[in-house]
């Protein structure tokens, strides 16, 4: 054996002592340890500001006393960009506005707000648009479906 070898490997073992120490112990109370808890998703809740609140088809839907739709939330979400579209409507179940937030892998791209009138015409658009990002507000709408039950 070389001079010097000799002192390494005992180095060696003594770094690896804590880590060895420490995996038998471990191992050793692994089985009086509880299992991990495990919870179901919260579901949504009943109503938001006296609103039913409704998720169908990808949609998440706030319906007042009436059954009308007041707000629909859709979007998606990858992992580089998400979209968030809310639409507002009034008690009549007319369209009144539209946000939209949209963020890429170069951050906010998009971040704007519509304003229809009674007539369904955009009136107002307010807000941040990256460069490119001319895509009309209206494209962005889901129809409310017809045939909603909640």
């Amino acid at each position: 054996m070389e001079p010097g070898r000799g002192g390494r490997r005992i180095q060696g073992v003594v770094r690896l002592l804590p880590v060895l120490l420490l995996l038998v112990l471990s191992s050793s109370h692994a089985g009086k340890l509880p299992p991990v808890p495990t919870f179901k998703p919260a579901p949504p809740p009943p109503g938001v500001a006296g609103l039913r609140v409704c998720v169908q088809g990808g949609a998440r839907y706030q319906l007042d006393e009436g059954g009308h739709v007041r707000f629909l939330e859709h979007g998606h979400r990858f992992p580089d960009n998400t979209l968030s579209v809310t639409q507002s409507y009034d008690r009549a179940g007319r369209l009144t506005g539209i946000t939209v937030r949209q963020t890429g892998f170069a951050g906010r791209v998009l971040d704007v707000r519509g304003t229809f009138d009674a007539r369904g015409r955009l009136v107002r658009e307010t807000g941040f648009r990256a460069a490119g990002m001319g895509t009309p507000l209206r494209a962005y709408l889901r129809a409310v479906p017809g045939n909603l039950r909640c």
